[in-house]
């Protein structure tokens, strides 16, 4: 029940703070954006109504004063240590790649939508290098934001994502 009310309240804030009083245009997101955040939760729904946090919970975002490029590292904390720590097992080293994401990307900011548009140019997944994808973004305040996938690019059972960011003042 409390994950409920709480997923309602951060669906809720995202859709009243996304309504933007005035035009903001792609220089002042760019603005908004600039610099390094953190994540501070990775809710998802699922298609049962339940949700969860996602596995990569501890992660960075860094993105550019001009709003061209930005960067992300994420990293499930839980993933097991090596036996011998210079020498993995390839299961060893398979369960370490899945357990962290890294790309970096050029974006496009739609100001007038609300979303980013992002081209991965770096990712440890080949498969996505030079395609896009989109955030829809939305900011409570000068140093919190909410990016949220697109749901194209989401797969069952998950039918929402959320990535809820601050930002990195020290």
């Amino acid at each position: 029940m409390k994950k409920a009310i709480v997923w309602s309240v951060i669906l809720i804030l995202t859709q009243l703070s996304s309504e933007l009083p005035a035009q903001s245009s792609a220089d002042d997101i760019a603005r908004q954006l600039s610099g390094m955040w953190r994540l501070v939760s990775n809710p998802q729904r699922l298609d049962d109504g339940t949700t969860r946090e996602g596995a990569n919970s501890i992660a960075y975002a860094f993105f550019d004063t001009a709003g061209h490029h930005m960067c992300f590292t994420a990293m499930n904390p839980n993933r097991p240590n090596w036996r011998v720590e210079a020498s993995p097992t390839p299961e060893e080293g398979l369960t370490a790649l899945r357990g962290i994401n890294s790309y970096c990307a050029t974006i496009e900011i739609h100001a007038q939508d609300g979303f980013m548009e992002r081209r991965y140019e770096i990712s440890q997944n080949p498969n996505i290098v030079g395609k896009a994808s989109r955030r829809w973004y939305s900011f409570q305040g000068p140093d919190r934001m909410s990016l949220r996938v697109d749901p194209a690019e989401l797969t069952k059972p998950v039918v929402e994502t959320l990535f809820i960011w601050e930002r990195v003042t020290k």
